[in-house]
């Protein structure tokens, strides 16, 4: 007994440094809370590990359509696309949507049959598209996935981790058309055929429930339990969430995100043009120029470490001239000792060289004056070899 009471008195004390709340008990297999600016992880739970990840998928699908289609093209349904397994938008063959509504079918009603017909509208045939998926994938240096078809369904070779689809979210919200249908809870679509069924609403029940949330994509198999990759933005502050082989996913998703919010805080110590102090330069006009941040810098920590976060400029030496714009040093966040994130910061103006001359150096350029007038004068200077000076009436007339 006395055993396990050390045990865990070394687990209270490990994790407490980590962790002031306790995270939550999942039913998730895999998990991720990053925060969506930078990155940065809050909480993981065997995030690289790969996994089956359902209509999660369809992220890839929709990113490569909006960025590479026209959306106001249409989308014709193919034979193949008809016959996809689970074609919940019942499409019929030779039926056309434009791209731009059958995105929201695909996102939000994670139509089957939709995206089988996008991809070959986009690419000519599923297999072209999806290798397009794999490339896009490797582009964004997502390791551990690997795409098999355009819309989830189980296969052998199609995985990804709660990491790398972490990270793939993070660059859809970067584009204001996903981030625009990701949002939407209900719409009505443009159909050539079956126009009774025009109403698509989302799967993502979060988006009513829970506060702030702002997408972004359900899945389910068998094989791959209930996923969701969820945003949530609170007071400008976004995260996201990934939850893989969950039997709950919208239990855990809600969980992951309170918790994050109540154990951390995001701390904004500089707006990027915003200025931050000022660099002293020796022998210019002005002697001193305000330096203003590059870029922003927001630092996420545990609340409790809120007070200890400390704002440090780090200067180079400057010399003159100095450019508008010039990296002159850095603005760095610096927690107990540590530095936990840095930006450059650039000159906000120019500073000239100013001339400085000493006693010397005028004692110098008066003997050369000086010097230059007698050597002219005895006509020795270049030039006055072959010619004299004779002074008439107070004026200089040159003779060979």
């Amino acid at each position: 007994m006395r055993k396990v009471l050390s045990l865990y008195i070394v687990w209270w004390l490990v994790t407490g440094m980590a962790y002031a709340i306790p995270p939550p008990v999942l039913k998730a297999k895999s998990a991720i809370v990053v925060d969506a600016d930078t990155g940065q992880v809050l909480y993981e739970l065997r995030a690289d590990e790969r996994r089956a990840i359902a209509s999660t998928t369809k992220m890839m699908t929709a990113i490569l359509l909006i960025e590479r289609g026209n959306l106001d093209d249409l989308v014709v349904a193919t034979e193949n696309a008809v016959r996809t397994r689970y074609a919940n938008l019942n499409m019929t063959p030779g039926e056309t949507i434009p791209l731009r509504d059958m995105l929201y079918a695909i996102m939000l009603r994670s139509s089957n049959d939709g995206s089988v017909a996008a991809a070959e509208y986009l690419a000519g045939t599923e297999e072209r598209f999806v290798q397009m998926m794999n490339e896009k994938a490797q582009e964004l240096g997502l390791k551990n996935t690997r795409f098999a078809n355009s819309h989830g369904l189980d296969h052998p070779n199609h995985y990804s981790t709660a990491r790398d689809l972490a990270t793939l979210a993070r660059y859809c919200i970067q584009n204001p058309i996903f981030n625009e249908i990701v949002r939407t809870q209900k719409v009505r679509i443009l159909r050539s055929v079956n126009q009774q069924d025009v109403v698509v609403t989302t799967h993502a029940h979060c988006l009513k429930d829970l506060p702030g949330a702002d997408g972004i994509k359900t899945g389910y198999t068998a094989k791959a339990g209930r996923c969701f990759v969820g945003s949530v933005t609170r007071n400008g502050w976004r995260l996201i969430s990934v939850v893989l082989g969950s039997t709950d996913a919208d239990k855990d998703t809600h969980a992951l995100i309170e918790w994050a919010y109540r154990q951390y805080t995001r701390l904004d110590l500089a707006q990027a043009g915003g200025a931050v102090g000022e660099v002293r330069v020796d022998g210019a006009k002005p002697d001193s120029v305000p330096v203003v941040a590059s870029a922003p810098l927001r630092v996420i920590v545990p609340r409790r470490w809120k007070e200890e976060v400390q704002p440090v400029l780090r200067m180079a030496p400057v010399r003159p001239p100095v450019k508008r714009g010039q990296a002159v040093g850095e603005l760095a966040a610096v927690v107990n000792g540590k530095v936990v994130a840095k930006v450059p910061v650039t000159a906000a103006v120019e500073a000239r060289m100013t001339p400085r001359f000493s006693l010397a150096l005028w004692i110098v350029i008066g003997v050369l004056i000086w010097v230059t007038n007698r050597l002219a004068r005895q006509g020795r200077l270049n030039g006055y070899r072959r010619r004299y000076a004779v002074r008439r009436s107070g004026n200089i007339r040159w003779r060979e």
